[in-house]
């Protein structure tokens, strides 16, 4: 019965190809377009579908055996079939749609390009930053990293200068020190800008909130000594204001900016003495509170720079935890700052995670990592050389691994693969990768009616 069935088979199939392969495939097809209709979720990803894959082609290969003693070798090599297909149509899906982080999307959206392992994290991340120990390879990634901590820095700068202007950003070119004299010199100029139109008058209500902040830091926050200090200190303020009465812009602006110097040279003390930066910090803010309520009429524009100046200073603090000439800080170094700048009660901004410049730099941890890795550009010219010519000359199949390889580090390369894709294209894609596994029976069955032709 067996051998009449397939003998009507094989005839029908010699009569009608075209008619069998397409009723063949159409059928095969229910099942992966029913999952492509509703995608099933699966947790062990490009493994996952691998041996899915691998085990629909070991089940073709068992079913289609025209004898016994042929289905343990039919179903072996059918499921390498199954396997590598899908891992080939399934890796091909993953470059055509990436299912990229979100944080790593959002750092992307503003100006951080992207390596695979920034873009997937997870396993990906640690083979990336092992594979910058490897020659050729190892130089391409570390340059490709190191790019990427420069950005977040200009990220950190242009949010900063969005305050003022959100046209305003730092230049393609600039950066380290030059970014931040950049921006620093910004907010000293809208500053001195806005200064000639302010006055400041002083008053007994002004006095007693000079006095509520001495009170504070005097009460058991400050030693002794440096209580006195910071006293004397206000004492003096207190002397300029009522010898005057009225301070015209200009000396606003410099006592507003001496505190900010007084509180920056207290910012990496040790000890109690470090509380002085937090005391000048309060009276500063006092201050611009100040500025702002005695002259309504350019309020906004100090609301502006003012708060430019409030992120500023993160960036500023974490700048000072820096070395080097490249004056590079890390995303863990801003968040550092970050912590560090709060003043809210028991860092509660920073426990609910909405402190200034804390989003930023919480995703620049989860992204990038907490290290600039070690730099490579004494040997990142040589390596441009070799993947130019050197490394074709000496095995033109080594080249060209080498440079696919490495193509997600360059430019254009992370922006074929990162750049955003329509959102229905995308999920499109995944859609189709989720049924891929199950469309291996069909696509075998396809490709050998298209060999036996």
């Amino acid at each position: 019965m067996r051998d009449q069935l397939r003998a009507q088979q094989a005839q029908f199939k010699q009569d009608r190809p075209g008619m069998t392969a397409s009723t063949e495939f159409a059928g095969s097809m229910m099942m992966p377009g029913s999952i492509f209709r509703n995608p099933v979720t699966r947790e062990a990803g490009l493994v996952g579908d691998v041996g899915i894959g691998a085990a629909m082609g070991g089940l073709y290969g068992a079913g289609t055996a025209k004898e016994m003693q042929d289905v343990p070798s039919q179903a072996f090599i059918n499921s390498l079939f199954g396997g590598g297909g899908t891992a080939a149509l399934s890796t091909l899906g993953r470059g055509l749609a990436p299912n990229v982080r979100p944080e790593a999307a959002a750092l992307r959206e503003q100006g951080i390009p992207l390596t695979p392992g920034s873009a997937f994290g997870g396993a990906i991340q640690k083979v990336e930053q092992s594979a910058e120990s490897m020659p050729i390879i190892g130089s391409i990634v570390t340059g490709a990293r190191e790019k990427q901590f420069e950005q977040f820095n200009t990220a950190a700068y242009n949010k900063v200068l969005k305050n003022i202007n959100p046209t305003l950003k730092i230049g393609a070119n600039v950066a380290g020190r030059d970014a931040y004299n950049f921006v620093e010199s910004t907010i000293r100029n809208e500053y001195t800008r806005i200064a000639p139109q302010l006055r400041v008058a002083y008053s007994p209500r002004v006095e007693k909130s000079f006095d509520a902040v001495v009170s504070r830091y005097a009460k058991g926050k400050l030693p002794t000594p440096l209580a006195k200090e910071f006293e004397t200190y206000v004492n003096g303020l207190k002397a300029d204001f009522s010898a005057n009465q009225v301070i015209d812009g200009r000396r606003a602006q410099a006592i507003k900016e001496d505190l900010g110097n007084m509180a920056q040279a207290y910012s990496s003390a040790q000890g109690s003495e470090r509380l002085l930066s937090n005391a000048y910090r309060d009276l500063q803010s006092l201050y611009m509170n100040l500025m702002r309520n005695q002259n309504p009429a350019y309020a906004k524009e100090l609301t502006k720079v003012d708060s430019a100046f409030k992120d500023f200073v993160r960036v500023q603090t974490a700048m000072a935890k820096t070395r080097g000439e490249e004056a590079i800080f890390t995303p863990s170094q801003l968040e550092q700052a970050v912590r560090q700048s709060d003043k809210s009660v028991r860092k509660g901004a920073f426990a609910r995670g909405n402190a200034p410049m804390q989003e930023l730099a919480q995703r620049g941890v989860s992204v990038l990592g907490q290290k600039v890795p070690d730099s490579g550009t004494a040997s990142r010219g040589m390596v441009g050389a070799l993947l130019t010519g050197g490394a074709t000359y000496v095995d033109p199949t080594i080249g060209a691994l080498t440079g696919l390889m490495s193509a997600p580090y360059y430019k254009y390369g992370e922006k074929m693969m990162f750049a955003p894709r329509p959102e229905s294209f995308t999920e499109a894609v995944q859609r189709a990768r989720t049924a891929v596994p199950y469309a291996v029976p069909g696509l075998i069955g396809l490709t050998e009616n298209l060999m036996s032709r």
